[in-house]
């Protein structure tokens, strides 16, 4: 009885050898490079001004907290020390106040970019669903999953291609 299902196990290890690549062969893959199409998207450079814009605003904010700060510490040096006590606690609030803004700042940017990159990412996404469905592929990968590729299976141009007209349409 062990022989004959030893020779079953065989027998279906070569079959599913031996078919393997003809299924294989029918296959039509390809892949893309997902941070070449993120990197290359206008989209991500447009939304990377306005974030810069936007911390290069809060920059100019803070300084002038800043600013204020310091001006507050030099009239502190010249009080008398009854004057200075109160003033004293004047700066602390002030300083809480800079470390909630630069707390609360560093929260919206990293929310704006978080959000920016979930938007384009979807639509990174999509495009390489059409591209594929279009294309006949049967499967698309991400380039950095992979450890060898022709460049033949790059699809990358396609996708940049695809988002690009795309954007220019909105």
């Amino acid at each position: 009885m062990k022989k004959i299902f030893c020779a079953f196990v065989i027998l279906t290890a070569m079959f599913a050898a031996m078919a393997a690549p003809a299924f294989a062969a029918e296959m039509k893959l390809a892949y893309v490079d997902m941070e070449e199409v993120f990197d290359g998207y206008q989209k991500t450079k447009d939304q990377d001004l306005v974030l810069k814009t936007a911390g290069e605003a809060k920059e100019k904010e803070r300084n002038d907290m800043m600013a204020s700060l310091r001006s507050m510490e030099d009239e502190i040096a010249l009080l008398s020390a009854d004057a200075r006590a109160k003033k004293q606690e004047q700066l602390i609030e002030k300083k809480r106040q800079l470390e909630d803004f630069d707390r609360n700042v560093r929260q919206q940017l990293a929310e704006q970019r978080n959000k920016m990159i979930r938007e384009i990412i979807t639509e990174i996404e999509e495009a390489v669903q059409a591209v594929g469905q279009r294309g006949g592929y049967d499967m698309v990968f991400n380039r950095r999953m992979l450890n060898y590729q022709k460049k033949e299976y790059d699809i990358t141009a396609q996708i940049s291609a695809e988002l690009a007209k795309k954007y220019k349409k909105a």
